[in-house]
């Protein structure tokens, strides 16, 4: 396990040391964009707003919070800075505009009349800066009937088929537990803005990247979109419960006699022989059309049910050996336990040094670059911490600073003790 005992500058290292990023996101897809360009080196300033903030602060994970905050805000907020700015007030948003004209790039995930209503459109930000890379991520576009819905994971998942893509015929949808659509709308953010500062070197211009957590979750299911499309008959969800519907047999998870094992992709006459199974090779021979779905449904539950019988017979570890052995793509399924005290896990996690006092583990990075080091990480910061620093920086007087936050504009600890 790493140690990130010290709190560097923001933009001590890494290939994007230099950009100074404005980060007017909340929850976590835009968070989560912003804290990757923190890793790879730029500057991110996190304007929040008075009140208390970005709500996930306050909107703690099975009820975990530390050193004041919920430990999803600790998590998806390293490596930046914060300044408590109201954006409501005519006089904030003259302090923003004066941030814009020297900032290489803005990100916001407001609803898109939001965004508008408060004069941080690119419309109104490019003409102020037109080397301003504008990111914006929203839930389900700027246009359609859906398009002032609250963006959520669980929301998109459903609306969008996923979760009835696994599971059983007469079970409850099935959703993912992750917010994997907030995180691919993170990745698509991040990727799209580097492709713009990446264009801007040559053209001298910025301009607006636009994700849409809809976008993400249809991106992430362009193959079962396509075949859903192009299929004779689609697949339909059997009596036994699959990983997804979409995959051919054996692909699923399996209760052993200790433990579960999953498997992926696999060839059935490949595992017949070690499983004593030769009635597996007999049900590949037998697939039905794929225009019967329901004929390939019961063939799925048959073969699904003949392994399940089988692998009550050992632990998950045996099969594990056994059949990874023989090239068969499989793994033991971990709990978090198990997971995270297996040495493969190990370089992955670092231990963090909190301002408030105490410590706590994170994961590290998962992108390495051969001519920077690895990032030493800095904690999410406290709320309004840095709001005097950052805009001295910009260039604001000290008794510019102290009239703000006499008047409520910024919220500064330096002010309020």
């Amino acid at each position: 396990m790493q140690d990130s005992s010290t709190t560097p500058s923001p933009a001590e290292n890494g290939p994007l040391a230099g950009l100074k990023v404005l980060d007017l996101t909340i929850a976590m897809a835009g968070p989560l964009c912003t804290q990757r360009l923190g890793e790879m080196g730029a500057d991110i300033i996190k304007i929040e707003a008075p009140g208390g903030g970005d709500f996930s602060r306050h909107a703690p994970m099975a009820g975990v919070t530390k050193f004041g905050d919920a430990i999803c805000y600790i998590t998806l907020n390293q490596n930046k800075r914060s300044l408590v700015l109201d954006l409501k007030s005519e006089a904030g948003r003259a302090v923003l505009y004066r941030m814009v004209s020297q900032a290489d790039v803005l990100v916001q995930n407001f609803r898109p009349r939001v965004a508008a209503r408060l004069g941080i459109d690119y419309e109104t930000l490019s003409g102020i800066n037109e080397r301003l890379v504008c990111a914006s991520i929203s839930g389900y576009g700027d246009d359609g009937p859906m398009k002032d819905r609250p963006g959520q994971d669980l929301l998109l998942q459903s609306f969008s088929g996923l979760t009835m893509n696994g599971g059983s015929a007469d079970g409850l949808p099935h959703p993912s537990p992750l917010y994997m659509v907030d995180v691919t709308a993170s990745h698509m953010a991040c990727e799209g803005i580097l492709a713009a500062l990446l264009a801007r070197a040559t053209s001298g211009r910025g301009q607006e990247v636009k994700v849409s957590m809809l976008g993400a979750i249809m991106e992430m299911q362009c193959q079962e979109i396509t075949s859903y499309l192009e299929a004779d008959a689609p697949p339909v969800r059997s009596a036994t419960p699959q990983v997804s519907i979409y995959q051919e047999p054996p692909y699923g998870v399996y209760r052993c006699r200790e433990g579960y094992l999953a498997i992926a992709q696999a060839d059935l006459d490949a595992i017949a022989e070690p499983l004593a199974l030769p009635r597996l090779s007999d049900l590949k021979a037998a697939r039905p059309p794929q225009a019967d779905s329901g004929a390939v449904a019961r063939w799925r539950d048959e073969i699904y049910d003949l392994l399940s019988q089988r692998l009550k017979d050992d632990t998950a570890a045996h099969w594990d050996q056994l059949l990874s052995g023989i090239g068969v793509w499989c793994v033991v399924v971990n709990d978090y336990d198990a997971f995270l005290n297996h040495p493969q896990t190990k370089n992955h996690l670092t231990r963090m040094q909190h301002p408030v006092g105490g410590d706590y583990t994170a994961v590290t990075p998962g992108i390495r670059f051969s001519a920077h080091r690895p990032p030493q990480l800095a904690p999410a910061p406290l709320y309004g911490s840095h709001s005097a620093e950052i805009l001295s920086e910009f260039g604001f007087s000290t008794d510019e600073v102290d009239a703000y936050a006499r008047d409520g504009v910024i919220h500064s600890k330096e002010h309020t003790g």
